[in-house]
């Protein structure tokens, strides 16, 4: 009895050593990365100073821009969710923090005796704030950061003596009202909003966004070559999650799981963070677009639909790619994929110059509605609404969706082209395409020529991805 319990915990305690062991292997190949080398540029105030130029550029006499910071948003009691800067207030300012406004004028203003063209309201550090929420920029650290010199602590623009009686014309952003932690004393940013609208009112002026968002919208729309630095620093550590997922998908885990892989390699790589919140969608949930719940199980012989883009000195990369889960695709699988990807390239072809920017799309749909009645998926033209269900391209920059135009394309631009078809489950269709559903993702450069994709670090045709994938299985087994 003694000797074969003995044998009993000698036998749990290999086992649990094996197990051990293999956790360690499984953990040495999931931190085994390339590492994306770091980059020696930063955004400075030269550059938030130059954006700030532009911008006066453009307005005309008698203007005055007002530009408001995002507001911090609660979670619950005293827990706030990670503040996320409004991108026109960053574009002009750097300024990462909340409860700040921007104005800028035409024109140089006397403002209390001073004159001035541009004013930046922040608020003043704060030692006991500090001690709970870390450190504040205060009134230097906004100059160093912003270039300006006119820095003032918000709490003082409800005093301010401002010349809006000469002023005709209102840029601003498309700011969000919140509630006053405390009206009376003017430092936060439901003040800041209360007491410029008050001002402007007396003045006979609104406080209205739409003519300053398109006048934003045209500035930020093409990329600086600095902002080209950061997004190709995203991309590139977006590519590196891609392949340390590539090389770690197996069945059975989970969707989570593979999301840690993610914001593991984000962070682990420099980046400040998910620039979205990822997106892994296996099997039927690949026909939800926006799908976060990320909490299923990988099923041997699904498909896995993963959206995500790493988030680099506030500049976002978005790329997709539909991964199969067991390291091959199915002849149905492939079909469709091919499909998608064949109008990706159609649609990269027409992304030039002097194209509007909805050519692309229609260049997409056209291809997947000819490859859908060719399979015989569909039998009509207008058919192909019930499963290409989004559009092709957006904006991409310090948002996701990034401000601009949607008129014709122009070098310097960065947007994306991802078409894609999802079948889902009781579709009027031969019911071997069910819960079939395929995104394809690229970031792309609109430059003189041919457009440049930014996002090739990572595969996207079948042989290449199968052949990553089974390679990396045939090396581990």
């Amino acid at each position: 009895m003694l000797r074969s319990h003995t044998l009993f915990i000698v036998f749990v305690l290999y086992a649990a050593a094996s197990w051990a062991q293999s956790r360690i292997d499984v953990q040495e190949r999931l931190f085994r990365f390339r590492e994306v080398p770091e980059l020696t540029e930063e955004l400075d105030a030269t550059f938030f100073a130059n954006n700030r130029e532009r911008l006066r550029d453009t307005l005309p006499d008698s203007s005055v821009v007002i530009v408001f910071s995002a507001p911090q948003k609660r979670r619950s009691n005293d827990i706030e969710y990670g503040f996320h800067q409004d991108p026109d207030f960053f574009y002009f300012t750097g300024i990462r923090e909340p409860n700040c406004m921007l104005m800028m004028f035409s024109e140089p203003v006397q403002v209390d005796g001073r004159w001035m063209r541009e004013a930046l309201f922040v608020e003043d550090k704060d030692p006991k704030k500090e001690t709970w929420t870390g450190r504040m920029l205060g009134i230097e650290g906004a100059k160093e950061q912003s270039g300006m010199l006119s820095v003032f602590p918000n709490h003082e623009f409800k005093l301010m003596k401002l010349p809006l009686d000469k002023i005709k014309h209102v840029y601003a952003n498309e700011y969000q009202q919140v509630e006053s932690d405390d009206p009376e004393d003017g430092g936060d940013l439901s003040s800041l909003i209360n007491h410029c609208r008050t001002k402007l009112e007396r003045a006979n002026l609104e406080l209205i966004h739409y003519k300053g968002e398109d006048l934003f919208a045209w500035l930020r729309q093409a990329k600086q070559p600095k902002e080209l630095l950061m997004m190709r620093q995203s991309i590139d550590i977006t590519c590196e999650a891609f392949h340390t997922v590539i090389d770690n998908l197996t069945p059975k885990m989970t969707e989570y799981q593979v999301e840690a892989m993610i914001e593991y390699v984000f962070r682990a790589s420099g980046a400040e963070g998910e620039a979205f919140p990822s997106i892994v969608a296996s099997g039927k949930n690949g026909g939800i677009m926006h799908y976060t719940a990320n909490e299923d199980l990988l099923i041997p012989g699904d498909m896995v639909v993963i959206d995500i883009g790493a988030q680099y000195q506030g500049y976002a990369a978005d790329i997709t790619r539909t991964l199969p889960v067991s390291g091959k695709y199915s002849e149905e699988q492939k079909q469709v994929y091919q499909l998608v990807l064949d109008a990706k390239k159609v649609a990269t072809r027409y992304a030039k110059p002097g194209y509007k920017f909805w050519i692309p799309h229609e260049e997409a749909y056209r291809t997947i509605g000819k490859g859908l009645i060719k399979l015989g998926i569909i039998k009509e033209w207008r058919e192909i609404g019930d499963y290409f269900i989004h559009g092709t391209s957006h904006y991409l920059g310090l948002d996701v969706h990034d401000a601009g135009l949607y008129a014709s394309l122009k070098p310097g631009e960065v947007i994306t082209v991802e078409p894609g078809v999802y079948i889902p489950e009781g579709s009027p269709c031969d019911p071997k395409w069910w819960n079939i559903h395929i995104r394809i993702e690229d970031d792309i450069l609109i430059t003189e020529g041919e457009a440049e994709i930014l996002s090739d670090c990572i595969p996207s045709e079948i042989s290449e991805i199968e052949a990553l994938m089974q390679g990396e299985r045939a090396s581990n087994e």
